[in-house]
């Protein structure tokens, strides 16, 4: 072969071995040698604790004992005979107030209460002691949690804003609800932003490593912005893997000559 032609092949080589993407950076969840496991040799999680933010909608619902109405928060109240399926309950899941700009949500005759920053259980505990301060403290339970977890999806996979009725999630899970990420997608530097009380956090982690499940960022929490951003390939566009960027390179070469040949026979 011609010193030509084995530079010629060398060039081909190089660029397929450069542009192609390697598959331990498109498989997620590979063994990691910085993954924590707890002393029973399970995967260490580190959920963390929501706090509550304006605009936030939570539900409160107050359980009566039977016969037992509160007219004023007849919008709120169940009773065992409305929990145990009766047709004619009008909300036996209670009702959804907001967080409001100053930080309060306003109930009927209890009036305002300060729930900005709080955790669900802060949030429950300081309602009922506003609520016991007018009824008995034997009339009711109060239960506040949340409709589920909203986020959104920008980048390589189905963007959108999307909603799911549970509070444990995580970015596996939000990967599939938006169709799954493109090859292209850089899996090692996803992006996270979270909103706080305190302000917006930026996050980078990395989905092909299985260390990422002790991540705090590894579960979703209301609000999140998950950007993922497409690897140097996609600009290329010469192809995913080595069939696909050989293809794309002989028929770049190829229309290159046509079109030689094309206006040399002019």
């Amino acid at each position: 072969m011609k010193p030509k032609n084995i530079h010629f092949l060398y060039l081909i080589l190089l660029v397929t071995a450069t542009s192609c993407i390697p598959l331990k950076d498109i498989k997620y969840i590979q063994p990691d040698e910085k993954l924590k496991l707890n002393e029973h040799g399970m995967i260490e999680f580190n959920r963390p604790v929501y706090h509550l933010q304006v605009n936030d909608m939570i539900n409160i619902r107050v359980a009566t004992r039977e016969g037992l109405k509160l007219e004023e928060l007849r919008e709120f109240t169940t009773t065992p005979s409305q929990t145990t399926g009766n047709s004619n309950s009008s909300s036996p899941s209670g009702k959804s107030v907001r967080v409001q700009e100053d930080g309060n949500i306003e109930l009927p005759r209890i009036g305002k209460i300060y729930l900005l920053g709080l955790t669900l259980q802060q949030a429950r505990e300081k309602v009922e002691t506003e609520f016991y301060k007018i009824y008995e403290q034997s009339a009711a339970f109060i239960e506040i949690n949340m409709p589920g977890i909203n986020f959104t999806v920008v980048g390589e996979a189905a963007s959108g804003n999307y909603f799911v009725p549970q509070y444990d999630f995580n970015l596996l899970e939000a990967f599939a609800m938006a169709g799954d990420l493109t090859p292209v997608a850089d899996r090692n530097n996803i992006q996270i932003l979270r909103t706080t009380p305190e302000g917006t956090q930026r996050a980078v982690v990395d989905i092909t490593k299985e260390s990422v499940m002790n991540s705090e960022y590894f579960w979703l929490q209301p609000n999140d912005v998950i950007i993922i951003n497409p690897r140097r390939q996609k600009q290329w566009g010469i192809g995913l893997n080595p069939i696909q960027t050989v293809t794309t390179i002989f028929g770049g070469i190829a229309s290159i000559i046509g079109i030689y040949f094309f206006f040399k026979n002019l």
